[in-house]
């Protein structure tokens, strides 16, 4: 495999993917006619609650775009937002509210006026629509893909055509369906915030969406990559995919330290921090001196904090990140072309049982993503 790119490379070939030229009378489209399935959260008590129904398909209005969807993704809030439990913002969603913030598919018609996106190409979003570029800001969960504005799982949808990214060739509808959560968040962790580079150790904590394409991203840019996991299995696996340390955290509750050992005394370098605060302390003592930490898991709070005297002892860097920008998603795509990277996808699901991808990445503890086949 040959090595990442770096961000800037990346941004010149995403410019690069331009979408086929498209004739002047074809520029808005065509709607079609009749009725579409829709999945909409419903009661929002469980994923039982979650209803099949059938709408009109909607016309595009000015800045809108209307896409038929082939893939959706799902991630770990979806699961939140599907029972009422996801915390921005608090209360009930709309119970028509289409979920699901990761999708792929093809641009049917936009609204007048869009120039950038056209008819007919094929197309994945970012799930924060006006996060474009530059710094992060809570006002992006004003438009938040899937949780306070209409997501992909749907047969047609409508987004804002400005959070949309054309697909390069090589990139297949399946894949760009796992990018705006799980695929666009290791990209932010590695490429944005850690800077990460061939002599670098990466770990990664567990086999999910966001560890998976952790690997993938990392060794791509030729680092090592350590994953953990309660499973030997999946750490077989692991293995396999291209990891070059894999450590049973469940074998070893001190598994920090048998990081440091099987890294021949360094450490990593960088840390995908999926779980949160609950790993903290083991993230801690397996990181190298200088580390980056890159926050990424929200889970609950231990019953004792972490022990922050491990940040000082050995200069660690900590950041949080949520996912990335629209920027971020074109330069991963990129990289994605220009390296024939495949997304890792555990299992795919039918669009009339979706609810079992809700099922799945709770109970399944999958190795990779979940994907809804839509069209």
């Amino acid at each position: 495999m040959t090595n990442g790119l770096t961000r800037r490379s990346a941004l010149v070939l995403a410019a690069g993917a331009a979408a086929p030229a498209m004739a002047k009378d074809d520029v808005n489209g065509v709607v079609p006619k009749g009725k579409m399935r829709v999945w909409q959260l419903g009661e929002q008590k469980s994923f039982d609650t979650l209803e099949l129904v059938e709408r009109k398909i909607p016309t595009p209005g000015p800045g809108q775009a209307l896409i038929k969807v082939m893939y959706a993704g799902i991630a770990a809030r979806d699961q939140g937002i599907a029972m009422e439990r996801f915390p921005v913002p608090r209360g009930p969603r709309p119970k028509t509210l289409i979920p699901l913030s990761e999708g792929a598919g093809d641009v049917i018609a936009v609204g007048a006026g869009e120039q950038r996106i056209k008819p007919g190409v094929r197309v994945t979003s970012n799930h924060w629509a006006n996060w474009i570029n530059g710094p992060w800001s809570p006002d992006n969960y004003a438009a938040d893909v899937g949780n306070t504005i209409d997501g992909w799982l749907a047969e047609y949808t409508l987004l804002p055509a400005q959070c949309l990214s054309v697909l390069p060739d090589s990139v297949d509808y399946r894949d760009a369906a796992t990018l705006a959560g799980s695929g666009v968040t290791a990209w932010h962790a590695l490429h944005e915030v850690a800077r990460v580079r061939s002599d670098d150790i990466v770990l990664t904590l567990g086999t999910g969406g966001v560890s998976s394409f952790g690997l993938i991203l990392a060794k791509a840019a030729g680092a090592k990559v350590v994953i953990t996991s309660s499973s030997d299995e999946k750490l077989a696996r692991a293995r396999e995919l291209g990891a070059d340390v894999t450590v049973n955290y469940r074998a070893n509750p001190e598994w920090g330290k048998e990081v440091v050992e099987k890294t021949g005394g360094r450490g990593a370098s960088v840390i995908l921090e999926n779980v949160g605060p609950t790993t903290l302390d083991q993230s801690m003592a397996a990181a190298a001196v200088n580390a980056r930490i890159v926050m990424i898991g929200t889970g609950r709070e231990p019953e004792k904090p972490p022990r922050i005297n491990g940040m000082y002892l050995k200069n660690l860097m900590l950041k949080a990140i949520s996912a990335g920008s629209v920027e971020m998603v074109d330069a991963l795509l990129a990289t994605m072309a220009h390296n024939r990277l495949k997304a890792i996808i555990a299992k795919e699901i039918r669009f009339a049982e979706a609810r079992q991808a809700y099922y799945e990445i709770r109970d399944g503890d999958p190795f990779g993503k979940i994907v809804v086949k839509v069209s």
